[in-house]
C-alpha cells in the first residue's frame, strides 16, 4: 500500500489536503471519486519507516477523549476516525490517524490498528482498548484513558514547573560565575605584580586563565560526557541501576517513589476497572512505568501472584514503592473493592507528588542561594583584597 498526498476540491469549491493509501494511482483516483471528490493534484510519497514516532501525551488525550465522546454519541468508529484525522493539529497526528483509518476500514479491530503504529501509541492504552472491544464498552476505556492520561500529564507539567526555577537559577549563577572570572577579575588584577596578590585571588586566577586558553577543549569533553552518559544509558545493566538510584537517592529517592506509586495505582485501577485478567495487569503495569529497575522487579511481583500470593504482599516485598500502596491495595483485597480503593489510592499520591515536590523546591531554593553567596562572596573578595593591599601600601 502506498501514500499519496493529494489535493481535492469538494462540490462547493473548498479545496482539501489530504493524504490517502491505495495500491496505484488509478485506485487512489477511484476511492476519491467515490467520496464525490474532485482530485486536483497527487504526489507519491517515500515509504515511511517501520517505526512510528511515539505521539506526545497531550496528543493521545485528545485522541481519546474526541474518539471517545464521538462512540458515545452512536457515531460509528469508521466515520469518528474521519472526523478525527481532518481534526488533526500536525502532520505527525495526522499520518498516525490516516494508518489507523485505513486499516481499522479494512477490517482490523482498533486495538490491532493502533498496535501495528509500531510504538505510537502506549501499550496501557492499546490493552485497555482491547478490553473496552471485549466487553462492548469501548467508550468508557477510551473515557477512562482520557482522564488518566490527563493527570499522568498533569503530573509531568507539575515537575517541569516545578524544576524551571532552579534551572534558571542555576543557569543565572553559573552566568554570573564566569562573568566575573573570565572578564571582571582578569581586567582588575591587570595592574597588580602577580607574586603581590593574596592566595585567593591566585586561585581564581588560575581558574580564570584556564577557562578562557581552554574553553574549546571543556565544551568538546562536555558535550561528550552528554552523549557518553546518553549512551549508556541505553545499555540495559547500566539503566537498571541508573532508574534503581533514582529510587533511593535522599530526598529525591522518596519523591521519585511517591510518583511511581502513583503511575502504578492509576495503571492498575484503570487495567482492573476494564477487566483485565490479574497477571496481564501486572505485565502491562510494569511496562507504562517508565522505569527498567521496576520492570525487573515486576518480574518477580508476577511470579508471586502467580503462585497464589496476594498483589498487595508481592509489590511490598519489592520495596521499592511507598508502603501504603501495598497497604491500600491490601484494604482493596480484603474488602472487594480493590478498583475504587486503586482510584482513590492514585488521587492521594498525585496530591503527595504535588506536596513533595513544592517541598522540594523550596529546599533546593534556598541551598542555591546559599552556594551561589558562598562563591560570589569568595570570588568578590578575591578581587578585593589586592585593592585593599595597594591601598595600605599607598598609606604606608
Amino acid at each position: 500500500m502506498k501514500s499519496f498526498s493529494v489535493t481535492l476540491l469538494d462540490d462547493k469549491g473548498k479545496t482539501i489536503r489530504d493524504i490517502y493509501q491505495a495500491e496505484t494511482p488509478q485506485d487512489l483516483i477511484q476511492a476519491v471519486k467515490a467520496k464525490d471528490l474532485y482530485l486536483l493534484d497527487y504526489q507519491e510519497q517515500s515509504k515511511a519507516p517501520d517505526v512510528v514516532s511515539k505521539l506526545k501525551l497531550k496528543s493521545v488525550v485528545i485522541f481519546c477523549r474526541q474518539l471517545g465522546t464521538m462512540i458515545k454519541a452512536g457515531i460509528p468508529i469508521i466515520q469518528a476516525l474521519e472526523m478525527l484525522r481532518n481534526k488533526a493539529d500536525n502532520a505527525k497526528s495526522l499520518r498516525i490517524f490516516n494508518r489507523i483509518y485505513e486499516d481499522v476500514q479494512k477490517g482490523n479491530s482498533l486495538s490491532k490498528s493502533m498496535e501495528m503504529q509500531k510504538g505510537a501509541f502506549p501499550n496501557l492504552l492499546i490493552n485497555m482498548i482491547l478490553a473496552g472491544e471485549l466487553g462492548g464498552t469501548l467508550d468508557e476505556s477510551l473515557m477512562r484513558m482520557a482522564d488518566h492520561y490527563e493527570k499522568e500529564l498533569k503530573i509531568n507539567s507539575k515537575i517541569r514547573s516545578s524544576s524551571l526555577y532552579p534551572i534558571i537559577l542555576g543557569i543565572v549563577s553559573i552566568a554570573v560565575i564566569l562573568l566575573l572570572v573570565i572578564f571582571v577579575l582578569p581586567t582588575i588584577t591587570a595592574m597588580f605584580a602577580a607574586e603581590d596578590m593574596p592566595w585567593t585571588t591566585k586561585i581564581i586566577l588560575d581558574f580564570s586563565y584556564f577557562l578562557i586558553n581552554n574553553w574549546l577543549t571543556i565544551i568538546v569533553v562536555l558535550l561528550l560526557i552528554f552523549v557518553t552518559i546518553r549512551l549508556s544509558l541505553n545499555i540495559q545493566q547500566i539503566r537498571v541501576k541508573f532508574d534503581k538510584t533514582k529510587l533511593f537517592l535522599p530526598i529525591i529517592g522518596k519523591l521519585n517513589q511517591t510518583i511511581y506509586s502513583a503511575r502504578c495505582a492509576r495503571a492498575l485501577a484503570s487495567l482492573y476497572s476494564s477487566g483485565v485478567q490479574t497477571i496481564d495487569m501486572l505485565e502491562t503495569t510494569s511496562q507504562v512505568l517508565n522505569n527498567a529497575y521496576l520492570e525487573e522487579v515486576f518480574v518477580d511481583v508476577i511470579m508471586s501472584v502467580s503462585k497464589g500470593e496476594l498483589i498487595s504482599k508481592a509489590i511490598n516485598d519489592t520495596s521499592s514503592f511507598d508502603p501504603m500502596l501495598s497497604s491500600m491495595i491490601y484494604i482493596g483485597e480484603e474488602s472487594g473493592s480493590l478498583g475504587d480503593i486503586l482510584n482513590s489510592t492514585a488521587d492521594y499520591f498525585d496530591n503527595e507528588a504535588d506536596v513533595a515536590l513544592q517541598r522540594m523546591v523550596s529546599l533546593m531554593e534556598p541551598i542555591m542561594i546559599v552556594v551561589l553567596g558562598i562563591v560570589i562572596g569568595f570570588i568578590v573578595i578575591s578581587i578585593i583584597q589586592p585593592i585593599f593591599q595597594m591601598y595600605q601600601s599607598i598609606g604606608a
